[in-house]
């Protein structure tokens, strides 16, 4: 089987090399991000059957309800963030004994872009996570899931104010203090902020060059790099892997997986 490089360096452990990329040997956590993943016909599931190793969740918070919708006019009684994610995922957690996996000690991000103002969204959110360190905070368990927060975010200087446990993405081009580049997991922009590439063909140099600049100067920082909005082709796919892009957008989880191990 050939792997591409695909993998996230979550944990510390065994680790060979193939080529000129490291590959974690006890963790098969993809680098592909489960774009509006709810909009899946199994949210989270498909992801998480597939191992990426990001997905995202938007919410709104109404009548002190995280709904699950990318638009206000869209959430529907019964479609929380509670019931498409939370729960099932303690519930795996709780049947692998504090892991995402059974099998390995990899785990993922859930990136929560907050749709409704900060305030009382994240308040809202933290209080159901509270109880849940197991699962939730990586300082009680390396395996736990990773929140990281996008969308409305309160003030860099704010940051502070959240539990530890709560990560931030920030946004690639704004200046951050070490202080708050601390609780900022992954730089994030739009894809067509930098190029109007539509994913065939190569990736023209010029915006090679611009994206491999950010890419190096993001991960001088110790952070990981998303954008979105960008092509979501296997072609694509293959080029920014080979640039160093964390978490690569993708609405095809199962389709992502199966390139990463094609024979």
């Amino acid at each position: 089987m050939k792997i591409r490089n695909i993998f996230i360096l979550l944990l510390p452990g065994i680790i060979m090399m193939q080529g000129s990329h490291w590959l974690h040997a006890q963790s098969l956590t993809l680098r592909g991000h489960s774009h509006n993943d709810y909009e899946r016909e199994r949210p989270f599931f498909s992801a998480w059957e597939n191992r990426l190793g990001s997905i995202e969740a938007d919410i709104w918070a109404v009548d002190s309800v995280l709904y699950v919708a990318h638009d206000r006019e869209e959430v529907t009684p019964g479609i929380t963030l509670w019931s498409l994610y939370l729960n099932p995922v303690i519930e795996l957690y709780t049947a692998n004994h504090g892991k995402a996996w059974s099998e390995d000690n990899g785990s993922f991000q859930l990136l929560i872009d907050l749709k409704s103002p900060v305030v009382p969204t994240l308040d809202l959110l933290v209080e159901v996570l509270l109880p849940y360190p197991q699962v939730f905070d990586r300082d009680i368990n390396p395996n736990a899931v990773e929140i990281v927060i996008s969308g409305s975010r309160p003030a860099p200087d704010d940051f502070k104010k959240y539990p530890e446990f709560i990560r931030f993405d920030g946004n690639i081009g704004e200046t951050y203090s070490l202080q708050q580049l601390e609780r900022i997991s992954l730089l994030s922009a739009s894809f067509s902020d930098f190029s109007n590439w539509n994913g065939e063909g190569a990736l023209p140099l010029a915006d090679r060059r611009k994206l491999q600049r950010i890419v190096d100067e993001t991960h001088q920082l110790g952070k990981k790099v998303r954008f979105w909005g960008a092509p979501d082709t296997e072609n694509a796919w293959a080029q920014f892997m080979d640039l160093g892009i964390d978490f690569i957008n993708t609405d095809k989880p199962a389709q992502f997986a199966a390139f990463c191990f094609k024979k």
